[in-house]
């Protein structure tokens, strides 16, 4: 004998509202009393729902939908997650407390090709520390031709947009046509979806950057006190641009030799700091330039990473120097200040 939903139910079930539930099921063994965030962007706004765990690590939530079709499952205090696609459908979800990144998301068309990126290229490059900068840079490399060749057999997927959207932040000494060429092989779908518009976004910030003999953009940035100054104002002599943070340990050790450069080229080089700060440690970066006795004119767009300056000079590491010549074009960029100091001598009386 057939049983009858209730009319209200029937049609419930049969929405696509409820077509569209995207539920996470799964088990996360020695979570102990650590909370399971969910994390996911709505409107612009970062949130998080605690997922309620049952005995053993095993939970059933429903993922809210975010902003970018993205969202990330992060145990409390860890400093790593896991980032997933939200999809329709019951996402299945293995791990353990104690490996957070590694966390196993799949059961979805576009999780199950992000697990096999996972690991296949991030995880299998991941598995042992480099003793060296040079096995290091070696690693980066395998893992960066493994994610190339990870893109180019799968056109038509977002995480292909996402992970060349990485590639493009993580390693933009990469030929910069060749990313060009390799993103328009995706399908105009994956280039138009949210993954999509941010790897396009990044590629047209390297294609823009500065390039060693070409005038850099010009900027206008306020000073500790307000006021604006423009790039321009220091055409006819030479620019040393210090991108710096007062949180950033390697750029606060680099002090003593920019002072000494300042020292020593005070007449021919002007020395500008671009901080990268937030507004709300306007007051900490004050106290740096004070306590650390930064030379030169400092400023700050005080918009961390997003400012037009900082994100369109493509500067992602710091501390990063860019000197300019009395045209305003680059002559020289570097993390290291002794290359500085080298390629000076190297250019003789100024």
């Amino acid at each position: 004998m057939k049983s009858l939903l209730p009319l209200g139910l029937a049609a419930l079930l049969a929405s696509p509202a409820f077509a569209q539930t995207s539920k996470l099921v799964g088990t996360i063994t020695g979570l102990g009393n650590k909370p399971l965030l969910y994390r996911y962007m709505r409107q612009g706004e970062h949130l998080a729902d605690t997922v309620q765990v049952a005995a053993g690590g095993q939970f059933t939530h429903l993922a809210t939908a975010g902003d970018d079709g993205m969202g990330s499952l992060y145990v409390a205090g860890a400093s790593r997650y896991i980032l997933f696609w939200v999809e329709p459908g019951t996402m299945r979800v293995q791990g353990d407390a104690a490996r957070p990144g590694k966390i196993r998301v799949t059961g979805t068309p576009e999780n199950d090709l992000l697990y096999e990126y996972n690991r296949t290229v991030d995880w299998r490059y991941d598995a042992t520390p480099a003793k060296s900068s040079a096995a290091y840079n070696s690693v980066r490399q395998l893992n960066g031709q493994a994610a190339r060749q990870f893109i180019k057999a799968h056109p038509a997927a977002r995480t292909s947009a996402y992970e060349l959207y990485w590639q493009l932040l993580t390693q933009p000494k990469y030929p910069v046509a060749q990313y060009a060429a390799l993103a328009q092989q995706l399908t105009p779908a994956v280039r138009q979806s949210p993954p999509g518009q941010l790897m396009a976004k990044r590629l047209l910030i390297l294609l823009n950057q500065p390039t060693v003999g070409r005038p850099v953009p010009d900027f206008t940035v306020a000073d500790t006190a307000g006021v604006r100054h423009s790039l321009a104002t220091y055409r006819g002599k030479y620019v040393l641009l210090d991108f710096w943070g007062h949180w950033c340990g390697p750029c606060i050790s680099s002090m003593p030799k920019l002072r000494a450069l300042h020292q020593q080229y005070a007449a021919k080089v002007a020395i500008i700091g671009l901080a990268m700060e937030d507004a709300r440690d306007a007051a900490k970066w004050k106290k740096a330039i004070r306590q650390h006795q930064v030379p030169g004119l400092q400023l700050s767009e005080l918009q961390q990473d997003t400012g037009p300056v900082i994100s369109g000079y493509n500067v992602t590491a710091f501390p990063t120097y860019m000197l300019l010549d009395p045209a305003g074009a680059l002559v020289l960029r570097t993390n290291d200040m002794d290359d500085i100091a080298k390629k000076l001598v190297a250019l003789g009386p100024l």
